[in-house]
């Protein structure tokens, strides 16, 4: 029997843009911060990494 592939928030593939964390101290240029949960998955920076609004 097939199963779904289960969708890891850990490991999912963050598009970042590297101009805008250039200067940012939250993530210190890296664009992406690590969860401060157990699993300490990465994730796009609040501070830099917001999507433009619509």
């Amino acid at each position: 029997m097939a199963q779904a592939a289960h969708l890891d928030p850990c490991t999912a593939d963050p598009r970042l843009d590297v101009a805008r964390a250039r200067d940012c101290e939250e993530c210190r240029g890296w664009g992406t911060v690590v969860t401060p949960d157990p699993d300490g998955c990465l994730v796009l920076c609040p501070a830099c990494q917001r999507p433009a609004d619509s």
